[in-house]
């Protein structure tokens, strides 16, 4: 992480000698059971860039941590129509309370011993936010048609075009145009809902739609690929042709292989692994 332009723009922003600590938080909701009562739970990790991105993801590292549970509730008590908005703002309201002491510290920094046993003034900024598709809207205040990082409309995603991304300060100023009761035009351009306290609206130097990484299973893998590269090649060469050519891939390391057909693969990669 220390590599790209993100880490370089914020230290100019801070005082002469102040160390960012990159904080990198991660949620999923993920159900618990099947046919057993369908329980779920909601949990939020955290990890910061300072760690080499070989050693996070090493599990015996415990590089990342778990800082809390997220209510993972049906919200029964609410009418079908207000059920969605009141799940928005009860997530909002929990990671507020989750990542409160990063507003004081990530403004003021905070003096800590690091491994050389040097005394700096740290300041955690978030950084990434990890979550699939879904959650990235939730996270980002916006309707799932919509993008969670740019402006492009809804009947454009897509098309090759240049959409300004989301600015956090302007995205502030209509939320909060919307709670004294005007109605901007922006709100229903932006497909936003209305969430007047965004848990990254006070994070110091964060902002959160730039924040957001790839969803590499549902967006590359399944989107790009299953959905769209695979489906273009089997309308073109037919699934005959495209498994006698898959058979013929010759074999060299690391590289997964399959003995049958390419459906079979595909079947492998998305619904046994």
């Amino acid at each position: 992480m220390w590599t790209g332009d993100w880490w370089c723009d914020k230290q100019k922003q801070l005082l002469k000698g102040a160390t960012i600590a990159p904080v990198i938080l991660a949620s999923d909701k993920t159900c618990l059971s099947q046919f057993r009562g369908d329980k779920s739970a909601w949990p939020v990790y955290l990890s910061i860039g300072n760690i080499a991105k070989e050693k996070r993801r090493e599990m015996s590292a415990r590089a990342t941590v778990l800082i809390g549970y997220l209510p993972a509730g049906k919200l029964d008590c609410f009418t079908s129509d207000s059920r969605s908005l009141a799940s928005y703002r009860l997530f909002h309201h929990c990671m507020s309370l989750l990542l409160q002491p990063l507003i004081a510290t990530g403004r003021d920094g905070v003096e800590m011993v690091c491994a050389d046993s040097m005394v700096r003034r740290i300041y955690p900024i978030l950084a990434a936010y990890v979550a699939d598709f879904p959650e990235q809207c939730l996270v980002a205040c916006c309707k799932e048609n919509h993008c969670p990082k740019c402006l492009v409309t809804a009947d454009e995603r897509g098309n090759s075009l240049s959409s300004p991304i989301r600015d956090p300060q302007l995205i502030k100023e209509i939320l909060e145009k919307r709670k004294k009761g005007q109605h901007p035009t922006e709100f229903e351009d932006f497909g936003l809902h209305t969430v007047y306290s965004p848990f990254w609206a006070n994070l110091p130097h964060t902002d959160i739609f730039l924040a957001f990484t790839p969803d590499l299973l549902h967006q590359l893998h399944k989107g790009v690929f299953k959905d769209h590269l695979v489906k273009w090649c089997l309308e073109i060469v037919g699934e005959a042709e495209m498994d006698a050519r898959f058979k013929t891939i010759p074999d060299y390391c690391y590289n997964r292989t399959c003995p049958y057909s390419f459906s079979h693969f595909i079947y492998l990669v998305y619904y046994v692994t």
